[in-house]
């Protein structure tokens, strides 16, 4: 393991429950990072920083966050200039004649004498931008002034922080990169039915002498992955005889091009939402979970996302089709570019020969005949600024107009296809949905108010439903009392029978949210059969009733769908959870509001275990 300056740190004791990046035992304060592209992880220690421990701590988390899968440090280059700007103002915070003790004693003052102290530095301009974005991660509990003084402009990024293309943008990316991969398959596989004709004897040397060469010349590349070659005082040069065609057309007319490879990295992004790193170390090895039997196209292929860990980083992950597989291969001239599954098959298809010269099983084998990285020859992955590249050479258009009212070019970045893909399907991809709905999503500005609208749109609608919904009916404490006395009056009143009553009140008909009076009559089965619907639907079924004994399981319920905001994105807490929690709050509005607030704080241990086993679908029975 490869370490960082700073003294030697233990590692974590057995059983030690910490957070899987930052450690803190026996006055070490440890943060491992895992570099993005693989690598071995890297120890930073804060433990010599020269200030108190909580200020320590509180450095050590921010840097925790800054370089963990949401944050921007993602190399170990990035990382280790990171530690070392923030060991240095915590020196500088060490030197003062009054050092803060806790981050709430931290004022703009530190800040302006830090940036005096390094007036002079190369690097102040770079530096300071640099520690807005690592504090940005820090716990709250610094003081007002020292955060209003690290948002202001003297600690501007020189960056702009990566946001989701607008729709259009992301629609015309996706188009353009399809488009392009249709044509290199069109492109590769009439060059595999002219070699395929050649080789049957179908072409006639005299009649078509051109054509003749050219099967001749594609069977030579299709054998050696290269044209025919001859020495020369420049190094080995291609024969009199690819003039004609063109030595990088051979080679295109079987083989992937750099730009059509950028092109199937753009689309597999578009498609997936993956990291640009997982989708470059992709392999062709894949698992068909469909069997080819004729069910919905599935692969299964390992992934690899080093910053999860040594543990996690391999991720088997699901590329599936919208229609039925075949028996196996691309079929064709009749391949799918919108789902995952077929344009992954096609270049499994595509690359195999490459893949076989090459001698790797990566899915990403492309030939570039101008020497990109190194020299002239086949490539693997996916090269640095490719991307970049490809969206220069389709030469795309952004939606904002220059100050010349001209379109200005849409630059393709990795980091924004990936905001873009989540910011539409609002889907966790290789991270929980707490860190979508508080990293990812909440950092994205970059079609905010159109996101905006579609959750209140949908908020609005699934309010709307609940409320035209039936309620659960209420027994009271009033009713309960009654009942005693007058069972059946009561019963007439709520649509019972006496004896149903009598169960309900003695709890023997409880389900979670309330007492079913009937499971074979539910609205949500075939009658005669047991209810099988989730506990939610209790909420607007009329064989529910609910009573004062229910109320604290209610009151938890409620609670606990409004704490799941903090660890679902807005548009799917508002598909799942709206309307069932503007339901509970129209039914604890039959209960006096002193009663509610005496209530919740008698809520028992046995109801907040069983309130969670129904929040987790530990209930469920499918």
């Amino acid at each position: 393991m490869t370490r960082a300056a700073g003294r030697p740190a233990a590692l974590p004791k057995p059983g030690y429950q910490a957070p899987r990046r930052l450690f803190l035992d026996d006055g070490q304060c440890l943060v491992r990072f895992f570099p993005e592209r693989g690598g071995p992880p890297v120890d930073y220690d804060f433990a010599a920083f020269p200030i108190a421990r909580e200020l320590v701590v509180w450095l050590a988390t921010a840097f925790a966050g800054s370089t963990a899968p949401a944050g921007r440090r993602r190399t170990t280059s990035s990382a280790t200039s990171a530690f070392g700007l923030l060991r240095r103002f915590a020196h500088h915070l060490a030197s003062l004649n009054r050092p803060p003790a806790h981050p709430a004693q931290l004022r703009a003052a530190h800040l302006e004498s830090f940036q005096m102290a390094g007036l002079g530095t190369p690097n102040l301009n770079r530096e300071l931008p640099t520690l807005r974005s690592v504090l940005r991660f820090a716990p709250e509990g610094a003081g007002q002034d020292f955060l209003a003084r690290l948002a202001s402009k003297g600690l501007e990024r020189n960056s702009t922080p990566a946001a989701s293309y607008t729709t259009a943008e992301f629609d015309r990316i996706t188009t353009t990169a399809r488009s392009q991969l249709r044509r290199a398959a069109d492109r590769i596989f009439a060059g595999r039915e002219l070699l395929a004709r050649w080789r049957a004897g179908q072409i006639d040397a005299e009649a078509d002498p051109r054509t003749w060469q050219h099967g001749e010349l594609l069977d030579y590349v299709e054998r050696h992955g290269d044209v025919p070659r001859r020495d020369t005082r420049w190094g080995r040069q291609p024969d009199y005889c690819v003039r004609p065609f063109g030595a990088g057309r051979l080679m295109a007319d079987l083989h992937l091009t750099f730009s059509d490879v950028g092109a199937a990295g753009v689309l597999l992004l578009c498609l997936t939402g993956q990291n640009y790193s997982t989708i470059s170390t992709a392999t062709a090895t894949h698992h068909r979970a469909d069997g080819h039997t004729g069910t919905t196209a599935t692969a299964v292929v390992d992934l690899v996302k080093p910053r999860r860990g040594r543990d996690r980083a391999h991720m088997p992950t699901a590329f599936s089709s919208s229609a039925p597989g075949g028996p196996g291969g691309s079929p064709h001239r009749q391949f799918d570019l919108h789902t995952p599954f077929g344009v992954y098959a096609l270049l499994v298809d595509l690359a195999g020969a490459a893949r076989a010269h090459v001698g790797t099983d990566l899915l990403l084998v492309f030939f570039c005949s101008k020497g990109v990285e190194k020299a002239r020859g086949f490539r693997t992955g996916l090269p640095n600024a490719i991307l970049a590249s490809w969206s220069r050479g389709a030469n795309l258009r952004a939606d904002a107009l220059g100050e010349d009212g001209l379109p200005i070019p849409l630059v393709v970045d990795s980091r924004r296809l990936r905001m873009s893909w989540l910011e539409r399907h609002q889907q966790p991809v290789a991270h929980t949905e707490r860190t979508l709905a508080n990293e990812y999503l909440a950092r994205n500005r970059g079609n905010l108010a159109g996101y905006q609208k579609v959750v209140a749109a949908v908020l609005e609608e699934q309010l709307a439903g609940a409320r035209a919904a039936q309620v659960m009916r209420v027994l009271t404490a009033v009713d309960v009392a009654e009942a005693r006395q007058r069972p059946e009056a009561v019963a007439r009143r709520h649509g019972l029978d006496p004896a149903t009553l009598s169960k309900l009140l003695a709890g023997e008909l409880d389900t979670v949210l309330g007492g079913c009076t009937d499971h074979l009559a539910g609205p949500h089965s075939p009658a005669g059969e047991p209810c099988r619907a989730s506990f939610l639907l209790c909420l607007s079924c009329p064989c529910a009733r609910a009573t004062p004994a229910h109320l604290p399981v209610l009151i938890a319920v409620h609670e606990g769908l409004q704490a799941r905001k903090q660890e679902m994105t807005p548009l799917r807490w508002a598909e799942r959870f709206a309307g069932p929690v503007a339901q509970l709050a129209d039914l604890l509005a039959s209960f006096p509001t002193a009663t509610i607030a005496t209530t919740r704080t008698e809520i028992t241990a046995e109801q907040r275990a069983l309130v969670e086993r129904f929040l987790t679908r530990g209930l469920d029975l499918t």
